[in-house]
């Protein structure tokens, strides 16, 4: 249910882990893994409750940017496989995704819809060989990543040239730090931005961001 009076979810109609979600920015990666793992037996349940649909709006950032159906992506953070089952429901059929918590994992797994399922830790190399995705995207993940310099320079380096980095970041962290690391990796020439979204909704229905907090959609270009 939603509470009608302000129109946020009933605290007594989502998990504890999805109403504990703020305290979560700048989390060690242990902490993150436990947490999610936590909240992975609930967190599909959940997620709709909040009204987080950028899944959906991921998925359709890829067909937008004319990735074939048969392209290998990669689904860096995909949790519990609610961004891969966007992906498949569009019509992508070689999906690999990486999550740091295996919890989650497991229950992406159980939806079918990936290729691959690696266990990985953004905050270190990636172990996948250059030039092996057509595409990337990253949902909802970047605020537990502290080096993202490096992180973007990895994006680079598995998408092949000409391949999109599309990645998702709240509008309350997409301070100067993120911006010199965006630019950063545009002066190296790994990318060339494509496009930056108007503030969208992030969880419009949660006590701590509700209409307040939005997100950013960024689509990037690999050189």
């Amino acid at each position: 249910m939603v509470d009608a009076s302000n129109g946020k979810a009933s605290q007594n109609d989502i998990s504890d882990s999805a109403s504990d979600l703020s305290s979560m920015t700048g989390a060690t990666p242990e902490a993150l893994a436990a947490y999610y793992d936590k909240w992975a037996g609930s967190y599909d349940a959940d997620l709709p409750k909040l009204g987080y649909d950028a899944p959906m709006r991921a998925a359709q950032i890829m067909r937008d940017h004319d990735i074939a159906l048969d392209a290998p992506i990669l689904d860096a953070g995909c949790g519990t496989g609610l961004t891969g089952q966007e992906l498949a429901r569009v019509g992508y059929t070689d999906i690999t995704g990486i999550d740091i918590s295996l919890e989650s994992l497991q229950e992406a797994e159980a939806k079918g819809v990936y290729r691959h399922l690696k266990k990985r830790n953004m905050n270190k190399p990636l172990a996948f060989g250059d030039n092996g995705f057509a595409a990337l995207q990253c949902i909802g993940t970047l605020t537990y990543v502290s080096e993202k310099r490096k992180l973007f320079a990895e994006f680079c380096r598995v998408v092949k040239r000409g391949g999109i980095v599309s990645f998702t970041q709240r509008a309350d962290l997409y301070d100067d730090a993120f911006i010199k690391a965006l630019s950063a990796t545009t002066r190296a020439g790994l990318w060339e931005a494509v496009s930056h979204s108007a503030p969208m909704p992030y969880l419009p229905n949660h006590k701590d961001f509700g209409d307040e907090k939005h997100i950013f959609y960024d689509v990037y270009r690999v050189k």
